[in-house]
């Protein structure tokens, strides 16, 4: 089964050191790849681009997300070639959301128009790279309809995508009835499901009701029967990985996890996903 990890850049000492220690954890795993957010502006690309310089070291294999609206061109080729400088191999390509009061005029207002430039900035250096790019089983919240979102994803991928990486779900048959719809839209690339470990039930519905992510009414319920972290924990596991088995059972055989750099629910389910570890065995060592 193949795995993948979503992390965003430490933003101070603490953070790296554990940031750090996680990393050697989830290497354990034999992760596909990890991918590394994208600061837009200033000091936050900076720090993403001095933490992938650093994952380049490591035998990991790294993904670099990036991010094009509001930006030009010329200053996405300068970032591509400082990217490409590091042996970058694989992008997330991602469309992103412009600073409060900003007005889109600088020509890369889509992921599709990054998803062509990283192609032909590739070929010009003779880089093989892979593309990954985002889809919405829930339909993205910019989109006019469920379809035109549809419509949006292949053409991304007919671009010279890869890849795609769903956003995050929490019910098996929103992906499924989903995926039926991609087959029928003659996508074939690889759609890999997000999944995200419920760390806090207030937060995931917060930002959930942004991205177009629904929480069932059910699992909310769910989690706020519970007060006490191990409670909670175990419950988040046992959620993530009884969606990730029921998903297996229908023909997916990879999974990006978002761990909101908390990633220690996602290894865990990992861990059973690879057979490292019995659920019981994993419940009893996370209350102890």
């Amino acid at each position: 089964m193949k795995l993948s990890f979503e992390f965003f850049p430490p933003r101070s000492p603490a953070q790296q050191r554990r940031f750090w220690r996680t990393l050697g954890t989830i290497e354990t795993l034999a992760p596909e790849f990890v991918s590394i957010t994208w600061g837009a502006l200033g000091s936050d690309q900076a720090a993403s681009l001095d933490l992938l310089a650093e994952l380049q070291k490591t035998d990991i294999p790294i993904a670099a997300h990036l991010t094009c609206c509001g930006q030009t061109k010329s200053a996405m080729r300068e970032t591509l070639s400082q990217l490409l400088a590091l042996d970058i191999k694989h992008f997330v390509a991602l469309r992103g959301d412009l600073p409060e009061g900003q007005v889109n005029n600088q020509g890369m207002a889509h992921a599709i128009d990054l998803v062509k430039l990283i192609s032909s900035e590739s070929d010009k250096h003779q880089h093989a790279t892979q593309i990954s790019v985002a889809a919405y089983p829930e339909t993205h919240p910019d989109a006019n309809s469920a379809e035109d979102d549809l419509y949006h994803l292949k053409q991304k991928l007919d671009a010279g995508a890869t890849r795609a990486l769903t956003q995050f779900f929490f019910d098996a048959d929103s992906y499924l009835q989903w995926r039926d719809k991609v087959v029928s839209a003659g996508i074939t690339k690889d759609i890999v499901p997000g999944i995200l470990p419920i760390h806090d039930i207030q937060k995931v519905q917060s930002f959930s009701e942004k991205c177009g992510a629904i929480v069932p009414k059910e699992l909310i319920e769910s989690f706020n029967r519970y007060s006490d972290k191990d409670s909670l924990q175990q419950l988040a596991v046992e959620h993530a990985y009884d969606l990730c088995q029921t998903l297996h059972h229908e023909g997916v055989d990879g999974f990006h996890f978002y761990t909101m750099n908390q990633s220690d629910l996602a290894w865990r389910v990992g861990c059973l996903l690879k057979g490292k570890e019995k659920f019981e065995d994993l419940l009893l060592d996370t209350a102890a």
